[in-house]
């Protein structure tokens, strides 16, 4: 069976008012300057798609790793000390030429409800952005969050390209690179020579549990894999349902491999982030690698064969449909990208240790910058490889569906606003509905509701109770993350739409001991992505514009 999850798009209308809404369904807040107005809809291909300009911008074949693959530079196994000190003098000897050029960086962002778009500039700056929504759900679909019209490989299809149409065509001939992020653990399976999609796409959040003992036989203990809903679980699920065979017709990409496929039409890539929940570890040898279990399994072939640093150059831009609209007469590359949390991530610019980012949207991710690397997947625990620093995290779906199964949007801002938390008495008596509940997807959406009980008699005190409870979640993890070894977490940045309700922050800072929880400044996991590009094009070591 498989657990039901609350579809993120049933979560995107939280409460637009107080800011907890996003086109691609995670929720976000923005940044430094205010947004323009969105320009009216455009329905392209049963896509709706919304277009945004920033006023500042005038200013401003698959294979199995080998002896013989091509290994781009390694992670570097530098101190936090060396690589600021690296990293200051890349982006020092870079900005002459970055200042001297107009170039522009696009991030794509593909959510569980919609895609993003997100032009910065050489500096980057935010340039102009672009906003799609996938055609109407039309089946349940086996993950629960539904199969829109005409499924889920031409919904993403129409997207980028309605996407990419969208764009003035002055930035869209100024665009030098282009990086993508997608949800992690979402998967494909497609032709080996001409990449369209044989079989459904599988899901993040699909659980697969018939091939939890294999996997469970040959993974080690608390390797990332070890879950039902891990990609490698989909992998062998596909290959035992397709009667053990077609490793040598098909190839596994995951979902933004795919969208990235369809700009440059190379076969078998893929990055550090989005290969981790297939098997791919990032500490193996100086470039991290595929082990050595996963190099004997029978459908090894089926792995993409280049695994690159998010930030790192892949290949031009190559098929008909995209040299048709990136056309930068000195040429685009695509660049390594990476997953969505990971895309938000790099958006709030963390590079410290102890710095963290919370996605709090319809489910709740956490990321953690650390020294140290620590991987458990009984916790839901689990560590990424970027830039020379080990980003450790875990993810909930108890998140902000919570609030929208209880409350309506005008509920939602009356009763926050109701909300006292400078009365002791009432703080000291609100009830935690998930103790000691960490990271993970263990709890049932009926599971969750159910245990959201008693009920206040005030509907704000419930509400008062269900953000505290969420924000324990949080808590707790994070302190589990520091009991296994990670770095201590010192501030917490928000991306989604908890991060412009500023009484949820406050509870949660209490909830960790007072620790500072603020607002990402920039959130748009697509703006993540086009630092990336950024970062590809001027083979920078780190994804921080210099200030």
């Amino acid at each position: 069976a498989h657990m039901p999850v609350v579809a993120a798009s049933s979560a995107v209308s939280i409460v637009a008012r107080a800011g907890l809404a996003s086109a691609t369904g995670r929720g976000v807040s923005r940044a430094r300057a205010p947004r323009p107005k969105p320009s009216a809809a455009a329905n392209t291909r049963g896509v709706v798609v919304v277009a945004r300009s920033s006023a500042s911008s005038s200013a401003s074949s698959t294979r199995r790793p080998d002896a013989s693959t091509p290994r781009l530079p390694a992670f570097a196994s530098r101190s936090i000390r060396e690589m600021t000190a690296v990293n200051a003098a890349a982006a020092s000897s870079s900005s002459s030429s970055a200042a001297a050029d107009d170039a522009l960086f696009l991030g794509l962002d593909f959510g569980t409800s919609g895609a993003r778009a997100t032009v910065v500039d050489n500096a980057g700056a935010v340039v102009t952005e672009t906003t799609a929504r996938y055609p109407p759900i039309v089946d349940g679909g086996k993950g629960g969050d539904g199969v829109p019209e005409g499924g889920w490989a031409e919904a993403w299809r129409g997207a980028l390209w309605s996407l990419l149409d969208r764009l003035d065509a002055d930035v869209r001939a100024r665009v030098a690179a282009v990086a993508v992020d997608g949800t992690s653990g979402t998967v494909l399976i497609v032709d080996r020579e001409s990449g369209e999609p044989a079989y459904p796409p599988m899901l993040y959040n699909e659980k697969r549990g018939d091939a939890m003992d294999f996997v469970c036989s040959v993974a080690p203990d608390g390797h990332t894999v070890r879950s039902a809903t891990s990609a490698l679980c989909k992998l062998h699920s596909w290959w035992v349902s397709n009667g053990e065979r077609g490793e040598g017709d098909f190839a596994l990409l995951h979902h933004a491999d795919w969208i990235a496929h369809l700009l440059h039409g190379v076969a078998g890539e893929t990055d550090h982030n989005n290969a981790l929940k297939l098997g791919f570890d990032p500490g193996l040898g100086p470039c991290g690698d595929y082990p050595a279990w996963m190099k004997s399994l029978p459908y090894a072939s089926m792995l993409p064969g280049n695994v690159r640093a998010p930030g790192t150059k892949v290949s031009p831009i190559a098929t008909a449909r995209a040299r048709k609209v990136l056309t930068n007469p000195s040429g685009c590359v695509v660049v390594a990208g990476t997953t969505d949390s990971i895309a938000a991530f790099v958006a709030a610019r963390c590079t410290t240790p102890g710095d963290a980012v919370t996605s709090l949207g319809s489910s709740l991710a956490l990321k953690l910058v650390s020294t140290r690397r620590v991987d458990d997947s009984a916790k839901g625990v689990y560590s990424h490889r970027l830039c020379g620093s080990w980003l450790v995290g875990g993810s909930s779906n108890l998140g902000g569906w919570l609030l929208r199964s209880n409350f309506s949007d005008d509920e939602l801002v009356a009763l926050t606003d109701k909300i006292d938390l400078e009365d002791a008495e009432k703080e000291s008596a609100v009830p935690d509905y998930y103790p000691g509940v960490l990271m993970g997807f263990g709890m049932t959406v009926k599971e969750a509701t159910d245990a959201l009980s008693p009920r206040p008699d005030a509907d704000e005190d419930f509400l008062r109770a269900i953000l505290g409870s969420v924000a324990g979640v949080e808590a707790r993890s994070y302190g589990e993350m520091a009991s296994m070894g990670a770095s201590k977490v010192a501030r917490v940045f928000t991306a989604g739409g908890g991060a412009k309700n500023p009484k949820w922050s406050t509870i949660r800072s209490r909830a960790m001991g007072g620790i500072p929880v603020t607002a990402s400044e920039f959130a748009e996991a697509s703006y993540g992505s086009a630092l990336l590009a950024r970062m590809g094009h001027y083979d920078l070591p780190t994804y921080v514009p210099e200030e």
